[in-house]
């Protein structure tokens, strides 16, 4: 995250996905809640289940980075990104793979 800032204020071009902080930030949350394990390889087996059932969002700069992170998702894609997380997370807790 901070390399693409540093790459920004030196004029050399970078990419992010945004989804994926909006999962990282979701998926803590969301495993905290549960009672699986939550080290960090399960939680990052549960984000790369889930980061590869959506579609990425790229941004190209700080301020596309702020604007990906407004509230601009619907209730729905919200719930609906919930019950994804959900259901990897119980697919990481059923097989973890540890």
């Amino acid at each position: 995250m901070e390399q693409n800032v540093l790459a920004e204020e030196t004029g050399k071009m970078s990419l992010h996905n945004s989804m994926e902080e909006i999962v990282f930030e979701k998926t803590k949350s969301i495993i905290s809640k549960m009672n699986m394990c939550q080290c960090e390889k399960c939680f990052w087996d549960v984000c790369s289940l889930v980061l590869n059932q959506l579609p990425p969002k790229y941004v190209t700069s700080t301020k596309g980075k702020l604007m990906a992170k407004l509230p601009s998702m619907s209730h729905k894609k919200d719930a609906d990104l919930t019950i994804l997380i959900t259901q990897c997370a119980k697919m990481v807790q059923e097989k973890p793979m540890h």
